[in-house]
């Protein structure tokens, strides 16, 4: 097993993508975090006691998604280019193959995701100061901080690997991906209005902030649902790996 999630781990840091999607992301956090509400932000702005604390959550909400390209692009690519025959071949169980590719994308999500986490407070902190303005005093719980952005960060990346599984079609787990969230939960949200509380990214990013929602909705049923979804996509991506043609 630990043979197949290092072959895993080099298939994922050899692959320009990976590097593309990491370095995108870091800039885009750069951009958002140290640019708009660093050194563009008023001063007064930069007073509120849970801004660097906000940076960190709407860091992982948005950057989570780019993140979990990587993920899914590591089944992506062999499938689109019939690499995963290849995988399979040297592997003795397919389990084995799942699970070593569910463990490589855990780590990467987890490690870069709090990397993005605690890279948007400080480019806040940096653009501020280069524009001559101070940071009120903040309160930053690390450890709320921490176990909140590795969960979402990993919710996401578990939702595309979990696609890409399934459809086994890198166009149409990246379609989907961005579909649901965007557009498909905004309409299931707007027909069914008691559903929201149950829609798997919603909840997601209910996750990531730092106080319940408004709508009743808790942390703990947030991460309940989220759970929940991961756990029943994983038993059906793997029945489904199982038993079918990798092609």
């Amino acid at each position: 097993m630990l043979a197949a999630i290092r072959a895993e781990l080099r298939k994922l840091l050899t692959v320009r993508s990976t590097y593309f999607i990491v370095i995108f992301s870091f800039i885009i956090v750069a951009l958002f975090a140290g640019y708009a509400d660093g050194f563009h932000n008023p001063q007064v702005a930069l007073l509120r006691p849970d801004l660097l604390m906000s940076e960190s959550f709407n860091a992982i909400v948005f950057a989570g998604i780019i993140l979990s390209f990587a993920g899914l692009l590591l089944m992506g690519h062999e499938y689109r280019y019939n690499t995963i025959m290849y995988t399979l071949t040297i592997s003795n169980r397919r389990l084995k193959v799942l699970g070593a590719k569910f463990i490589a994308i855990t780590l990467f999500a987890l490690i870069v995701g709090l990397a993005i986490s605690f890279f948007s407070p400080l480019a806040t902190i940096i653009g501020a100061h280069l524009h001559g303005h101070h940071i009120g005093p903040q309160h930053f719980d690390v450890w709320n901080v921490l176990w909140r952005c590795a969960f979402v960060g990993w919710g996401y990346a578990m939702y595309a690997f979990i696609l890409i599984a399934i459809l086994r079609n890198q166009v149409g787990s990246i379609v989907s991906f961005l579909l649901i969230p965007l557009l498909g939960e905004n309409i299931i949200s707007h027909i069914f209005t008691h559903t929201t509380n149950y829609l798997p990214f919603t909840m997601l990013q209910a996750v990531a902030e730092p106080t319940d929602l408004g709508n009743h909705t808790t942390t703990a049923h947030a991460v309940t649902v989220c759970v929940v979804y991961v756990v029943v996509g994983l038993i059906a991506s793997t029945a489904l790996f199982l038993r079918r043609d990798a092609n």
